[in-house]
């Protein structure tokens, strides 16, 4: 039963996944889009090199976070 709830909204919210994935005119209409505007001389800008740092900072940061918040849910689970 307590399994009943979290598959009826798996259901529920599959739908519209299911209808993009089947959706077949997508080919068509890349197709198209890319034939108008082969021709053009537009080239998208180069990202940013971003340093490596600052992403080992937050990558830190969301680890300890983590980590904080299965401490805090272990902590302050009822004992059986």
């Amino acid at each position: 039963m307590r399994h009943l709830l979290p598959f009826a909204a798996l259901l529920a919210l599959s739908g519209p996944a299911l209808a993009c994935i089947n959706y077949t005119e997508s080919v068509n209409h890349e197709r198209e889009f890319r034939s108008q505007y082969q021709d053009s001389q537009y080239t998208p800008p180069q990202p940013d090199q971003a340093s490596s740092r600052s992403s080992y900072v937050i990558a830190g940061a969301g680890g300890l976070m983590a980590l904080a918040g299965a401490f805090v849910l272990l902590r302050n689970r009822p004992q059986i």
